[in-house]
């Protein structure tokens, strides 16, 4: 069910989406609306699931995750799409996990430390999953924008 946003919801959520670490005074002040009323609004955004959760946008590089893929799935026909999806999302190095319309059902995000990295989790884990009919990897040569 949609939840009704008005225009200072939307601000407010564009300065979350910018910087989720921001407090309710700088919103506040950024927003044009007291803090009190940042306040309600934030707690009405969350309750609603408008704002499903805050995090760290953290550089895989960092951690020396250099592979970074997205890979479609097809499904065998008599798996249910969501199961499929499913089992795939619970796979450690998988990063995110779609159901999607097109020429594949499922889309997966992984990220792997190298491409020895990468082939151990294609070969011993996604294309493992009962369901799994084959795959296709595309990697991300370089990220132009992230949200």
């Amino acid at each position: 069910m949609a939840v009704e946003l008005d225009d200072f919801d939307r601000r407010i959520l564009a300065v979350l989406r910018a910087d989720a670490r921001a407090s309710n005074l700088d919103i506040a002040e950024r927003v044009a609306l007291s803090h009190s009323a940042i306040s309600r609004r934030i707690r009405r955004l969350e309750e609603s699931g408008v704002v499903r959760g805050y995090g760290a946008r953290v550089d895989p590089a960092a951690l020396g995750e250099t592979v970074h893929a997205f890979v479609s799935v097809h499904r065998q026909s008599h798996v249910p799409a969501l199961e499929l999806a499913r089992a795939l999302a619970a796979i450690d190095d998988v990063a995110g996990c779609w159901i999607v319309s097109g020429d594949c059902d499922v889309q997966i995000e992984v990220v792997a430390r190298d491409m020895t990295h990468f082939s151990q989790i294609m070969l011993a884990r996604v294309q493992n999953v009962p369901g799994v009919a084959a795959t296709r990897s595309a990697f991300i040569l370089e990220a132009l924008k992230e949200r």
